[in-house]
């Protein structure tokens, strides 16, 4: 039974306007004619049903043309034993549960999804999204979001054209791993193909387009640069060496060993740590959950260490690994913990590092959140979650003794928006 105290602070936080540090939030086109299953597809969901460990590319010319599914997984769509399957292998995952969730909000109703009623959802759905403004509708008027800072790594630097409401990341990702058109990121994105104009013969003209490009994205709005190079390779950025990785630029894969490509991608990696402090904005870090042996946090340290002047966002409270997340926010000063993807990844687990990181956090402002998703629906359903955890973990800490109503009210606000706001310099009154 919740206490009296988390029914008051929940009303609170519900009262309050939201700003997310991290969505991959899809273009316009997508959103028409949404359904349940394409909604499904292009969750977590298919994460858990095709247990393929990440997502998969969506094309730039699948996102102009808004048909066909995105992350790889077909949700069963006729047969009801199929669908039967599906939901019974993912009904008690938090990805589904908060989904549903939000699912129920959205569309009024209050059964849980089943077969018998699934049709009659997805022609809901769809019905919405015929008007081709509800998925902001949906962000704003329903989950109160007021700013965004937008990650959509299938158009670096873009903000969808809605320039008031998302403010873009530069992503590193395919600069870091790529040194050869046939060198893909895990996203399958490479700048020699996306940008034909780079130049291949001289790496230091190379060097000098990246800037370039990334200066062109900050003049225009873009708020931080973005690494999910987790999921190419380990967290261990060695040393740079721009001789080597020199040598290594735009040499055909099959001439390079694996230890020169390690060289050349921790060259660029720590590139990019010295662009950002020229730009002066957070380095947002994925960690945990990647190529998972390597992407415990701890193992950035040396980065963390070696660049003091740069502020280190780091990612989905690197869970599993939250307690060596909690280490590094209680040693070091140059970095913030994002609980951002975590309250749907466990809502349990979100709880315990949540409270262990306002026990060991410098500071109250050094906690940011954002919801991780593609697709309005996913993203409410995020923010229930998040909800849920700052209201269970703050009442907790009252009924304990640990803070007073108070206290608890001022990190409300500052979880919720003020810390996201205030780390991306955002404007959200």
């Amino acid at each position: 039974m919740k206490s009296e105290t988390y029914n008051y602070l929940y009303k609170l936080i519900e009262s309050l306007p939201v700003v997310s540090s991290h969505e991959h939030h899809f273009p316009d086109e997508f959103h028409k004619g949404l359904t349940l299953e394409r909604l499904f597809e292009n969750s977590y969901l298919c994460t858990i049903a095709g247990s393929t460990g990440k997502t998969s590319l969506p094309s730039r010319d699948f996102l102009a043309s808004g048909r066909g599914r995105i992350r790889g997984y077909p949700i069963p769509i006729e047969d009801p034993e199929r669908r039967e399957e599906f939901l019974g292998n993912c009904r008690y995952n938090s990805y589904f549960v908060w989904l549903e969730k939000s699912l129920q909000h959205i569309y009024q109703f209050d059964e849980k999804i089943m077969p018998e009623n699934w049709d009659q959802i997805s022609r809901c759905i769809a019905q919405k999204h015929a008007n081709d403004r509800i998925h902001l509708d949906i962000l704003r008027e329903v989950a109160g979001y007021r700013r965004v800072v937008l990650d959509p790594f299938w158009n670096y630097g873009s903000d969808l054209g809605h320039p008031e409401f998302f403010s873009p990341t530069m992503r590193t990702d395919m600069f870091v791993t790529s040194f050869h058109p046939e060198a893909p990121d895990h996203d399958g994105n490479t700048p020699f193909i996306l940008y034909p104009e780079a130049p291949t013969e001289n790496f230091d003209d190379y060097l000098d387009f990246i800037e370039d490009l990334f200066t062109q994205w900050h003049n225009t709005g873009a708020v931080a640069m973005k690494s999910a190079s987790a999921y190419d390779r380990s967290l261990r950025y060695g040393e740079s060496d721009r001789k080597i990785a020199g040598k290594v630029f735009y040499q055909p894969p099959s001439k390079v060993s694996q230890a020169e490509q390690i060289a050349y991608e921790d060259f660029m990696f720590n590139w990019f740590c010295r662009l950002c402090a020229k730009f002066d904005v957070p380095f947002q870090i994925h960690t945990g959950l990647g190529k998972l042996s390597g992407s415990r946090p701890i193992f950035l340290e040396p980065v963390i260490l070696r660049y003091p002047e740069v502020h280190f966002v780091l990612f989905h409270a690197g869970y599993p690994w939250y307690d060596e997340m909690a280490g590094l926010l209680h040693n070091h000063s140059n970095i913030s913990v994002d609980m951002v993807w975590v309250p749907i990844i466990s809502t349990t687990g979100a709880v315990l590092a949540l409270h262990e990181f306002i026990e060991v956090a410098h500071s109250g402002d050094l906690i940011g959140w954002g919801g991780d998703a593609f697709t309005s629906e996913e993203s409410f359903g995020a923010l229930l979650a998040w909800r849920y955890v700052v209201a269970r973990v703050l009442s907790e800490k009252v009924d304990d003794g640990y803070l007073n109503l108070a206290e608890a009210e001022t990190l409300v606000h500052k979880l919720m928006y003020a810390n996201v706001a205030k780390r991306y310099r955002l404007d959200v009154s």
